[in-house]
């Protein structure tokens, strides 16, 4: 071989040394990772075994989507937890808006925790896990969302990783405190929440694991999460809920596609989801099945000597419940945690104002567990007037301190949840149960309730 004849086939090899180098470091660039989390969210009074709240964040960075995508879930354990349909999403991550970190409370673009006890019951934020921009972090580094201003603070090493250590304050002081990899994702995270009524919490979470994906593995996990986002969408439960009553539509819909989420969650962070799904699936189908019988040995009996005892308004007695078409409303009646649809009472005032001077009565029943106990029975009587307070509520409240729900059917024991609705006939006969909430109407509130009470009322003028 001639030195020129050497020196080509030498050029040969490094371009194609550099050409594979190219596509090696490429492939490693767009390269789908799975992170793992460890977080939880601690309360700043009282026992931390008490306040303490527990979750896994697991995401999957895929960078060869444009945009970059995270698809990412989050597993809860205690103090209540997200409906499973709102647990788990797709974000994108590289927006093209610079530097940001999505951490919004109630959106669908990050993970959100749900914190439960005896007084509250609140969304909580969980910053998503990919910087936008996040490689392109400095020592100068410096920007502000809303009221959090970000700033680099030094360059730490965390786990054996080099990170930048960002700071996140407002007027009030340091808001939250990250550490960003030089691939721009956060492998440590510390944060000040504050819930309720000022109630202050530390919320964490730290990397445990990250796990590179192969093609086939990305794409099951591509596949699995456009089945669940498009599960979500057709079942039209986009909207954040604290808790999702599903309608018989919705159901239906669930029961065709539960096999078509399972099937495909294989193998993917989602696989933890479908079982809560089917958890789900299999309650509603109890429940369903024990409030249907409740309802069936309901209609016809006679409500009688309740000894119910009343809390606010006037115009109530067991005698009453005899010669008028009466609407029984058993709910809590709590002041606190305060939400929304507040048992639908606003609706049900609203059908009392309409149907009161026809002689249609309606009287919310507080129907609380504490009820049992004479020592907390004024607690009680408080918070059901600050309550109707609250609401400005036109019909009585009365307390079930004899527990007659029982005797009619609690839902409660069939795994429902209140409120329960009885519509009385001029007999005192239950012609109407309803467990849960009703679907309403723009113009009528509450339709379904409406036309059984405009009913009876049709046939006592017969």
């Amino acid at each position: 071989m001639t030195p020129f004849q050497n020196l080509t086939s030498r050029k040969m090899t490094l371009k194609l040394l550099l050409f594979l180098l190219l596509i090696f470091s490429g492939s490693l660039v767009h390269a789908a990772e799975l992170l793992t989390y460890s977080g939880q969210m601690v309360g700043e009074k009282g026992d931390p075994a008490a306040t303490t709240k527990r979750f896994t964040l697991a995401a999957v960075r895929d960078g060869r989507n444009e945009g970059g995508i995270l698809h990412w879930i989050v597993v809860e354990d205690g103090r209540g937890a997200i409906p499973w349909p709102h647990s788990y999403g797709s974000s994108q991550w590289m927006d093209g808006n610079g530097l940001n970190l999505q951490a919004a409370t109630a959106s669908r673009n990050n993970p959100q925790l749900l914190y439960k006890n005896e007084e509250l019951k609140a969304f909580v934020a969980v910053a998503l896990p990919q910087l936008a921009d996040g490689e392109k972090l400095n020592e100068e580094s410096i920007w502000k969302q809303g009221p959090v201003t970000y700033r680099v603070t030094e360059r730490q090493s965390v786990e054996g990783q080099q990170t930048w250590r960002v700071l996140g304050f407002t007027n009030f002081g340091v808001k939250r405190t990250f550490w960003v990899n030089d691939e721009g994702y956060i492998v440590r995270l510390r944060e000040n929440v504050t819930i309720g009524r000022g109630d202050r919490f530390d919320l964490e979470y730290d990397l445990k694991n990250v796990e590179k994906l192969d093609d086939n593995a990305r794409g099951k996990v591509v596949t699995a999460f456009d089945v669940f986002n498009k599960f979500r969408t057709k079942v039209d439960i986009e909207k954040l809920e604290k808790e999702i009553v599903w309608d018989d539509e919705q159901l239906e819909a669930f029961r065709e596609d539960i096999d078509r989420l399972v099937s495909v969650s294989v193998d993917t962070p989602l696989n933890a989801v479908a079982r809560l799904a089917q958890t789900d699936l299999k309650a509603q189908k109890g429940r369903s099945g024990g409030v249907a019988t409740l309802m069936t040995r309901a209609i016809g009996k006679v409500v009688e000597e309740p000894g119910f005892e009343l809390y606010r308004g006037s115009g109530y007695s067991d005698d009453a419940l005899i010669g008028n078409i009466t609407v029984l409303h058993f709910w809590e009646y709590r002041s606190s945690p305060l939400e929304q649809p507040y048992g639908q009472v606003g609706y049900l005032d609203f059908l009392y104002r309409k149907y009161k001077e026809e002689g249609v009565n309606v009287v919310g029943v507080v129907s609380n567990a504490l009820l049992e106990d004479p020592a907390e029975r004024s607690r009680v009587r408080v918070n059901a007037r600050k309550f109707a307070s609250f609401m400005n509520l036109s019909f009585p409240i009365v307390a079930d301190v004899k527990g007659y729900i029982g005797k009619i059917g609690d839902p409660r024991g069939a795994g429902a949840k209140l409120p329960l609705f009885i519509v009385l006939d001029q007999k005192g006969r239950i012609v109407h149960y309803k467990a849960g909430y009703y679907e309403v109407d723009r113009d009528l509130g509450l339709k379904s309730l409406d036309s059984v009470v405009k009913e009876l009322l049709e046939a006592k003028s017969e």
